[in-house]
């Protein structure tokens, strides 16, 4: 049993001892050609990267290239290659009747996160199947679950939590490259991709906890 595997599954049981859980943590790793984990298969399907997650929460466990991701503001979000132009320049959101006019658009999609670095693909799994070390671990959860990890944060800190989501793009942006990027911890409500395609419930939320962070958050579950 690798050490990554073994450290994975303590971070599992911890999460699940004290988080109030409606589906598997989700262990994710950006990856290069020949850093496939062993024992991963190429997904067999073109979906969302939103509903990726989604599987690996429900027990699958697979790596994808940006040919498999259907969704190209997540792909973008989450490094597999550019955003698209009007997805980047508000063009798209504003024809979705999401913003007042398309100079609001602009200046929130300016302030979107995402990973500039581009990478080849992208492991997915279920925290406690996870034999290599998570760039980002993501949780969805209640509320009540998001409550639990803030507490686990300011357990040590002693500094109040400041999320950051508009709505849009929170699978991939908010809880994959906005930890990732800032080394930190972040939380989402959810957008409406992730609900229709990913079937993220009404009463979840979701959590993106960065490598760097994930030891502070298990400490304070074990804490608190």
């Amino acid at each position: 049993m690798s050490t990554d595997l073994e450290t994975n599954q303590k971070y599992a049981e911890v999460i699940a001892s004290k988080v109030k859980l409606t589906c598997k943590p989700v262990a994710m790793k950006l990856i290069s050609e020949d850093e496939i984990p062993e024992g991963f298969e190429l997904i067999d399907e073109k979906v969302r990267h939103c509903e990726m997650v989604r599987k690996a929460s429900l027990g699958e466990k697979f790596y994808s290239t940006v040919e498999e991701q259907m969704c190209l503001g997540g792909a973008g979000a989450i490094g597999l290659r550019d955003m698209p132009e009007k997805l980047a320049n508000g063009e798209k959101y504003f024809s979705l009747g999401r913003f007042k006019d398309l100079e609001t658009a602009k200046s929130l999609t300016a302030k979107l996160s995402i990973i500039k670095d581009q990478h080849w693909g992208i492991v997915y799994a279920p925290l406690d199947e996870a034999n290599f070390k998570a760039d980002v671990i993501q949780v969805i959860t209640e509320p009540v679950g998001g409550m639990l990890l803030a507490q686990s944060i300011v357990y040590a800190t002693g500094e109040k939590i400041n999320p950051s989501f508009a709505g849009i793009q929170s699978l991939c942006g908010d809880a994959f490259a906005n930890p990732y990027i800032e080394k930190g911890v972040n939380f989402t409500l959810g957008c409406d991709g992730s609900r229709k395609a990913a079937d993220i419930k009404d009463n979840e939320m979701a959590i993106g906890i960065s490598a760097d962070k994930i030891d502070e958050v298990i400490s304070g579950l074990e804490s608190i």
